[in-house]
């Protein structure tokens, strides 16, 4: 079992995108968090925020670039807003979705704008080394996920089984196996805490929780879809976290 595309498939997913749609990711993102953060802080000079958009949007924009050009197609399978490959035996975990993403999106919106009405009513003191520490966690945790993306092609934000889709069992998903949810729970618990809200830890250990009881579902989806995937539960026995979980 490898990370190698299966020729039969559709060579137009393994175009890159165009340019100009790469660069316009970062673009809206940062515009988005300018939005979200200054105006509901009433102030412009909230350094920890600047900090947080410039990191967020740089390692965007490098890493989106650079998966565009090794491997496209998993930039399209993220982008994919309807399921191809449900099954009778796969529906049920699959559907998780339904309630799971709600959750898992009130923990993440709720990480990145609480932080703002603790920085407006001064709720959290944190010293400012923590906050670049956390920056740099949630900088890192966003590299895991870019780099689980880029030997993954189908790694979706839903929970799909692909046409001949194969298992990936090297690179990252030698140690564990759900990188990117490794990746994901660092940026998560990283966010507030850059932020400088230790209140914002809440809702963001609610998006945390939604990660893990994903992982449930799509494990059963898998076991029941996917070749050989109970044989690469044996061999990799932790999920998210190297010898611990």
């Amino acid at each position: 079992m490898s990370n190698e595309i299966p020729q039969n498939e559709n060579d137009e997913s393994d175009k890159p995108l165009p340019l100009w749609t790469i660069a316009l990711i970062p673009v809206y993102i940062s515009v988005l968090f300018i939005i979200i953060f200054f105006p509901l802080a009433q102030d412009w000079s909230w350094i920890e925020a600047w900090l947080f958009i410039i990191s967020f949007v740089i390692n965007l924009t490098i890493s989106f670039y650079l998966i565009n050009k090794k491997n496209p197609r998993v930039l399209r399978n993220r982008m994919k807003v309807k399921k191809v490959g449900v099954t009778e035996k796969t529906k049920s975990s699959a559907g998780s979705d339904k309630f799971v993403l709600p959750i898992l999106a009130i923990g993440f919106i709720g990480a990145i704008i609480l932080p703002v009405f603790d920085y407006r009513n001064q709720w959290s003191t944190i010293p400012f080394t923590v906050e670049i520490i956390s920056l740099v966690v949630t900088n890192i945790g966003l590299i895991i996920m870019d780099i689980a993306m880029v030997q993954n092609a189908y790694a979706s934000k839903l929970l799909d089984i692909n046409k001949d889709q194969k298992l990936i069992d090297t690179g990252l998903y030698s140690h564990v196996r759900h990188p990117l949810y490794s990746g994901a729970v660092l940026m998560i618990l990283g966010m507030p805490i850059a932020l400088g809200s230790w209140i914002s830890l809440i809702p963001a250990a609610i998006g945390v929780l939604s990660l893990i009881i994903r992982i449930k579902f799509e494990e059963e989806m898998l076991i029941k879809g996917m070749d050989g995937y109970i044989e690469y539960r044996t061999r990799v026995k932790y999920k998210i976290i190297p010898k611990i979980y």
